[in-house]
């Protein structure tokens, strides 16, 4: 079973690589139109920036420029809503998405999916798999943009309820308005917790997968699994909110596995070739540990043109494409193929 997922995989990697010049544009398509579309239905005041065309146009052109200007789009958009409907709020909105890229964002570029893809997966009860997965493939840098992306989240929040609030154009309303937006984000205890908590998860996860001993990245990725559920439950206690605590469980459970499946195709190792090795220089002595990535090739077949020629002697071009397995050794057997006697 194990080398049939292994021979499926290489199949994946192979057609990535042959039409990642394709297949790249059309995933940050989809990604910004998931994106844009989870903006419109949280925030989504102007119906004209809800319009199929224009999604699809700024989505076209997301695929095709760097994930920074993704992240100004979606930023120009949710602006946009809120000054439909409130152009004194969409003000505070600029100001604090400013402090957030001044402080924050700008330290991260290559971090912007990042700042998107937590408010989508908070969306969708796995929030989870951010930290777990950053964690794992990234460095503990990335507790930045995923912060900035929780904020992001919980300032849609804030930004709802502060709609229905009705503010003329005093001074004293929009002193109001201000002073509830800024208490209601920088007093939200979900808020920071959920921030602390997802900045456990990547370190925790970020350091076990980098020790030595074996089968450590999984073990990285459970490791940050219950370090969330954990943190979670006990703010969950605190907070008075127990009746998330069934959802985060299953949410957490969702993320661990797709946190797996996406480990299996980035990165298998065989821990049964483990080696290891001894040597030193004029400064160190070291101590090696080499262990060997699970990867095989897909067969291929063995080809063999028979032409006659008029002397009636058989030529013999042979196309020996041998299957092949680069961890795995099928080639204990070795067939020869006799040539008929000429009669």
């Amino acid at each position: 079973m194990m080398l049939q997922l292994l021979e499926f995989r290489e199949s994946v990697k192979k057609f990535y690589q042959r039409y990642d010049t394709y297949l790249l544009p059309i995933i940050k398509f989809i990604f910004a139109l998931i994106a844009f579309q989870t903006i419109n239905k949280e925030i989504g005041y102007d119906a004209r920036l809800k319009a199929l065309p224009i999604i699809l146009g700024l989505s076209l052109l997301s695929a095709f420029t760097p994930s920074a200007v993704m992240v100004l789009i979606a930023a120009l958009i949710s602006v946009l809503h809120v000054y439909f409907i409130s152009p004194i709020l969409s003000v505070i909105i600029v100001v604090i998405l400013m402090i957030l890229y001044l402080l924050f964002a700008r330290y991260t570029p290559r971090h912007g999916y990042v700042l998107l893809a937590v408010p989508v997966l908070f969306l969708l009860k796995i929030p989870y798999l951010i930290p777990i997965l950053l964690g794992l493939i990234s460095t503990p840098i990335a507790m930045i943009p995923t912060s900035c992306g929780v904020v992001v989240y919980f300032l849609f929040q804030i930004i709802k309820s502060a709609i229905t609030m009705q503010v003329n154009i005093s001074l004293e309303d929009i002193l109001q308005l201000y002073t509830h937006v800024i208490d209601s984000l920088t007093g939200n205890r979900q808020m920071i917790m959920t921030v602390v908590i997802f900045s456990l998860i990547i370190m925790v996860t970020y350091f076990i997968r980098r020790m030595s001993f074996d089968y450590a990245f999984e073990i990285s990725i459970l490791a940050g699994a219950f370090i969330g559920i954990l943190g979670f439950l006990i703010s969950y206690l605190i907070l008075d909110k127990s009746d998330q605590i069934l959802s985060m469980i299953l949410g957490t459970i969702v993320s661990t596995g797709l946190v797996y499946i996406i480990h299996f195709f980035r990165l298998t190792l065989d821990y049964t070739g483990v080696e290891y090795a001894q040597f030193e220089d004029d400064v160190y002595y070291y101590y090696v540990k080499a262990v060997p990535k699970a990867t095989v090739t897909a067969p291929q077949v063995n080809v063999r043109h028979y032409s006659v020629k008029k002397s009636g002697r058989i030529d013999i071009n042979e196309y020996d494409n041998q299957e092949t397995y680069d961890d795995y050794d099928y080639n204990d057997d070795d067939y020869e193929d006799e040539d008929d006697n000429d009669s």
